[in-house]
């Protein structure tokens, strides 16, 4: 019916009904076939531009994690040779006990020997840092020749863990003995435990 309807027209109104067929079947198949298509290059694009944004971000963060490896290793080995200088609390009691008997070696008597008590954390950073470093001071006066002093200062320097002479002061104590009183402030550091700070 619908083409009978066309026949009956004339040429020109034939030619102008097909031209618009034509159009609306062309518009029709862009809808259905080329929009897709066009959206799908447009997603493609945002997509691979989403990626390069999230690989540039994943190379800046793999560089700045090896910065930051490399800045950690690097403390890691520098607290490993400074522990090397470190007392444990048994290590710092028995210096402490045994400095009778380094005295004696080397061949001076005690005068005095009084323990400074290390200022103690405040609470709520010894609970957050159980691997706190503590200094444990003595103040140290003995009696000896000159030559026995020294050898007590460079067997005190000697040793593996470190032992910082604060303040030094040396008089005369018997002056027909030539014995001379040396007066000290030795300073220890103390670490909870060296694996445990690791």
């Amino acid at each position: 019916m619908l083409t009978g309807n066309i026949t009956k027209l004339n040429r020109s109104s034939q030619n102008a009904v097909f031209a618009a067929l034509i159009i609306i079947s062309t518009i029709a198949m862009y809808s259905w076939i080329v929009a897709p298509q066009v959206s799908y290059l447009s997603a493609a694009q945002q997509y691979d531009s989403a990626v390069g944004n999230i690989m540039d971000n994943n190379k800046a963060l793999a560089r700045e994690i090896e910065a930051r490896t490399k800045k950690l290793k690097e403390s890691h080995e520098q607290l490993l040779r400074s522990q090397s200088v470190l007392f444990t609390p048994e290590e710092a009691k028995k210096f402490f006990g045994d400095l009778q008997t380094t005295l004696e070696e080397t061949g001076c008597t005690v005068h005095s020997l009084n323990l400074i008590g290390s200022k103690p954390s405040p609470k709520d950073k010894q609970s957050k840092d159980t691997s706190a470093i503590v200094a444990n001071s003595a103040m140290l006066s003995v009696i000896g020749q000159y030559n026995s002093i020294i050898r007590l200062l460079e067997k005190l320097q000697n040793r593996t863990q470190r032992i910082w002479i604060d303040s030094f002061k040396m008089e005369i104590f018997d002056f027909g003995s030539g014995q001379l009183k040396s007066d000290m402030t030795i300073t220890i550091y103390t670490i909870p435990d060296k694996e445990t700070a690791l």
